[in-house]
């Protein structure tokens, strides 16, 4: 079943237009962004709720099902915009997609000889097949499976140093000492199948996958965040996700599968509920403004909360490496709305089990916080359309280069 799209396309000479998809454990939110070098803005929206039999753990397990969810957001949409764009980026997340940095080091024989593209592309190459090999490993001790296939989703440079100096673009600089770290993030070959699959269906050019808490931490990248570094914790449906940014780029992501659905699942366990009677209470129970909390509900969504910092720490402190954490750290996702999450994680004595300097400054992070893309339909807000706006914003940054063009590629994902 192929969906197609009949709108007549308007010729607009300055500006591009593309889809971000956000396929979510419990929704789906669709984007189209149009933009140009100066100017990006969302001009058409959708949010579509999902199945429960379609995700799991933040990674899609019917896509049949997802397809359909997929169309009915993006035809709405569309329509919204009036627009209907022939490329598409999609943003992929779940506890096996991995992030690691890895920094290479080459000693040029001749340092007058002016840099070249292809000492770059080397370099990358060798940092990518490393951190293959970390990852690999690291699924091995996750899921016991060895050899598992795995696709480069994201690749960005974190730093360039040549003699010790920091540049943004080597080429044509001359040294000895030519020093590249990059940030790679990786994907189960059936996650990233899964999304090709659905662009392909769906009739759009699939022009990027991009890892969703690389997208936000790409999109907070202002001048304090490059300074002083943030911590960014995205709690979903479906997966917690996490981003380090520390010493001027992205150092690491961790992602696992505990979050908004599990509570969602406690209380339909303990007060004998369908999940959707379950979900109503949850979110009944997070927006209430009456002062008397609800004991009984409280008590069932405890342990799970308690799991949930204790994963956060776990994964902080793999993060950290030993080195000191920045003193920022935001919330965001839907899941963070849940009532007591925010103040449990603020209370947490993190700073004493972790590598710290004080008590961290905890604040949650609101889709306006997002600069860089306007939102002209004016529907997305607060702390659950972070990564949905983040997505939209990174969306407009992915350029269509040759594949073995890494050079290319790496320059234009800098910073």
């Amino acid at each position: 079943m192929i969906f197609n799209n009949f709108l007549k396309k308007e010729k607009d000479l300055d500006y591009q237009y593309r889809i971000a998809l956000d396929i979510g454990t419990e929704y789906v939110k669709a984007m189209i962004v149009k933009f140009n070098q100066n100017n990006s803005e969302i001009i058409g929206y959708s949010r579509e709720k999902q199945d429960y039999i379609n995700m799991e753990g933040g990674a899609i397990s019917n896509i049949e099902e997802v397809i359909k969810i997929c169309h009915k957001a993006i035809e709405q949409a569309i329509a919204m915009a009036d627009y209907s764009p022939s490329e598409i980026v999609i943003g992929i997340a779940g506890e096996f997609v991995k992030g690691i940095i890895t920094q290479m080091n080459y000693t040029r024989s001749i340092p007058k000889k002016k840099i070249k593209r292809k000492e770059i592309d080397a370099l990358v190459k060798k940092a990518q097949k490393l951190a293959l090999k970390s990852v690999q490993q690291e699924l091995l001790e996750d899921i016991g499976l060895e050899n598992i296939k795995v696709e480069l989703v994201n690749s960005s440079v974190v730093e360039m140093k040549i003699d010790g100096y920091k540049v943004t673009n080597p080429e044509q600089f001359q040294g000895k000492n030519l020093e590249v770290t990059v940030f790679n993030t990786f994907a189960p070959l059936v996650h990233v199948g899964a999304l090709e699959t659905i662009a392909l269906r769906l009739g759009y050019n699939l022009v990027g996958i991009i890892a969703e808490p690389f997208a936000i931490a790409k999109s907070i990248m202002n001048n304090e965040a490059y300074e002083f570094g943030a911590i960014v914790i995205d709690i979903g449906g479906g997966t917690t996700d996490i981003a380090l940014i520390r010493n001027g780029g992205i150092e690491g992501t961790k992602m696992f599968s505990l979050a908004g659905r599990d509570f969602t699942k406690s209380l339909a366990r303990s007060f004998n509920l369908t999940l959707e009677d379950a979900e109503r209470l949850k979110v009944a129970y997070s927006s209430s403004e009456s002062d008397e909390p609800n004991k009984e509900i409280e008590a069932v969504l405890k342990p799970d909360l308690d799991l949930l910092y204790e994963g956060i720490e776990l994964a902080l402190a793999s993060l950290a490496k030993s080195e000191a954490l920045p003193q920022r750290v935001y919330l965001c996702g839907g899941g963070s709305a849940l009532s007591g999450l925010f103040d449990g994680i603020r209370q947490r004595k993190m700073y004493e089990n972790l590598p710290f300097f004080k008590k961290p400054e905890i604040r949650l992070l609101d889709a306006e916080d997002i600069k860089g893309v306007e939102d002209k339909v004016n529907l997305l807000r607060g702390a659950e359309n972070v990564t949905p706006k983040s997505l939209a914003l990174q969306s407009t940054k992915v350029k269509e280069v040759e594949e073995n063009n890494i050079f290319q590629k790496i320059v234009a994902n800098f910073g």
